[in-house]
């Protein structure tokens, strides 16, 4: 075994722990090398800091101390504070670069978020990718430009007074250019994913293959200094072992957070309501937020009907007043790995969810990639963001909702292997059988991932936008006041009308929210802070302009009158 580096092999010796190790003086920032595993077959370093030629050409050595950063001073953004939004960065800007969106981030500070999410940057396969295919966990794009690159947008949005956090993937590895069997035991036997190989995380050595990803949730942090990450599908993050490779990641991110000046998130995608990540959420060396999608599936549901995005089976608007409520409408059966309906609902910890009205998941998954104000109206998503972004979960905007985009956001992967195109083409028809896949727009084309490309703001709609800078708005100032009190909410409506009301008790605020067909009648003796009506209308009323009631579509942020 070798590390081969301008044409010339030097010999790898194994160390008493099992490692391969050589010491190559030659080797610069900026030269390509590849590993020799039988004196003749190439394969990419597992732990690559860059591939740019992609999942099957060579590693390039990178020097991770050669950027000088600019973010000395830099404190974060905490818990409490945080208004995400996510981001592709190959659609996000016309460039598809992370010099394109340093560029757009004027648009995300004008809205009022606080952070920036962005979705899975690890070396995938092909040209286009939604990132969940990642191969090289160490290596980000090289679509997206250079590590330096990604330093600079990082340092960027620091700048500016945004968090960064990052969403990575343990769960499984892509199915192409994952050269990791060659080099050890890295994947399972006794578990599996819908997506690819799970990792072995409970098997017969294990520990390198706990400890290879352990260090790539830290790597990400020190070399990048995201401000936290996400980790998706948490539930298919397999492991019977004594202490679950969740936990030991968690445990890892906080020493190593322990002495930094700003806060580090760690965000799980659950989904569910998992009992022992919630009880967790309470100590050290366990998550700060649980992404939950529990609101956007029940509203997607009531509006789509029989064509859902998700396979679970949600009941529309009587789900989302429970999702409202109590946080979640499915959980984790506590014998095992099955999901259930919540059999006796009871609230979260509503402070450590993190909610969005559409989500990458929500838009990507429908055949068309169509947004929420397409399946559904204008007037139903402004009443829904109401309800998200006044209510005390953390909350996410997708990229281009809070300007109702018109442009969709597909699902889109480009793979060399004939096979695995046409894999993925008839593997989107069967697990998402429920929808109409007449007007089918197919994963592989070029032509999806190009029309996924954010469109600007004159090709949407200038209400939803003023709608959602002026909530966004109240949201931080209902924070700073102490109104936005997990523990004082009072979800009340009738869930079969569409008809919800936030309120928080002990104070003067109240969110009405209709989605339903016929009106719902707003009390007397109160004055509107905020209304969207019918005809669209975004921003603050007059007194005198105080509608009697709210028709579908429809939200109103009202105040007790002074006396």
């Amino acid at each position: 075994m070798a590390v081969r580096v301008a044409g010339r092999d030097f010999p790898l010796e194994r160390s008493e722990e099992g490692w391969w190790k050589a010491t190559v003086a030659k080797a610069l920032a900026g030269e390509d090398y590849w590993f020799v595993l039988d004196g003749e077959t190439q394969r990419p370093d597992p732990r690559s800091r860059f591939q740019p030629q992609g999942v099957h050409g060579p590693s390039r050595v990178v020097d991770p101390s050669s950027y000088a950063w600019q973010d000395d001073g830099w404190r974060g953004v905490a818990k409490q504070d945080l208004v995400i939004y996510e981001i592709h960065v190959g659609t996000f800007s016309a460039e598809g670069t992370y010099a394109g969106a340093l560029r757009r981030l004027d648009h995300i500070l004008e809205l009022g978020a606080t952070a920036v999410e962005l979705m899975p940057l690890a070396q995938a396969p092909g040209r286009w990718n939604w990132g969940y295919d990642g191969v090289n966990l160490f290596a980000p794009n090289h679509h997206y430009g250079s590590p330096d690159d990604l330093r600079r947008f990082v340092d960027g949005c620091h700048q500016r007074g945004l968090a960064v956090i990052l969403d990575v993937v343990y769960n499984h590895f892509g199915p192409e250019g994952n050269y990791l069997w060659d080099f050890g035991p890295y994947f399972s036997q006794r578990h599996h994913t819908p997506w690819g190989p799970a990792l072995n995380f409970d098997g017969p050595d294990r520990e390198p293959v706990r400890r290879f990803i352990v260090e790539n949730a830290v790597f990400w942090l020190e070399e990048y200094h995201f401000d936290g990450l996400r980790l998706d599908a948490i539930r298919l993050m397999q492991d019977d072992s004594a202490l679950h490779i969740t936990e030991e990641i968690a445990r890892a991110v906080h020493d190593w957070a322990a002495d930094k000046p700003y806060p580090v998130h760690l965000i799980a995608e659950s989904n569910v309501h998992d009992p022992v990540l919630l009880e967790a959420s309470r100590g050290r060396g366990t998550y700060d937020l649980l992404w939950n999608d529990e609101i956007p599936h029940a509203l997607f549901s009531a509006v789509l009907g029989q064509h859902r995005i998700d396979a679970r089976t949600y009941r529309g608007m009587v789900d989302l007043g429970q999702a409202l409520d109590t946080g979640f409408v499915f959980e984790r059966h506590q014998t095992g790995t099955e999901i259930i309906r919540t059999p006796e609902p009871r609230r979260c910890d509503l402070r450590s969810m993190m909610q969005g009205l559409q989500t990458h998941d929500q838009v990507g998954n429908h055949p068309e990639g169509r947004r929420l104000h397409q399946v559904a109206s204008p007037e139903l998503q402004r009443a829904g963001a109401a309800m998200v972004l006044l209510y005390p979960a953390v909350p996410m905007c997708f990229m281009g909702e809070e300007f109702a985009a018109s442009s969709p956001f597909c699902f889109f992967v480009d793979f060399g292997d004939a096979h695995l195109r046409e894999a993925v083409v008839e593997g989107r028809k069967r697990d998402y059988h429920q929808h109409d896949w007449e007007n089918f727009v197919s994963p592989v084309e070029e032509s999806t991932f190009l029309r996924s490309k954010l469109c600007g703001m004159e090709d949407g709609d200038a209400g939803m936008w003023n709608w959602y800078r002026a909530l966004i708005a109240l949201r931080k100032a209902w924070q700073a006041s102490g109104t936005l009190d997990a523990s004082r909410l009072v979800v009340t409506g009738e869930p079969e009308k569409g008809q919800f009301r936030l309120s928080y008790a002990g104070g003067s605020e109240e969110v009405w929210v209709n989605l339903g067909p016929t009106g719902m009648a707003l009390p007397g003796g109160k004055k509107v802070r905020l209304y969207s009506g019918w005809e669209g209308f975004g921003g603050s009323l007059p007194d005198t302009e105080t509608p009697s009631e709210l028709r579908e579509g429809s939200a109103a942020v009202i105040s007790k009158l002074a006396d």
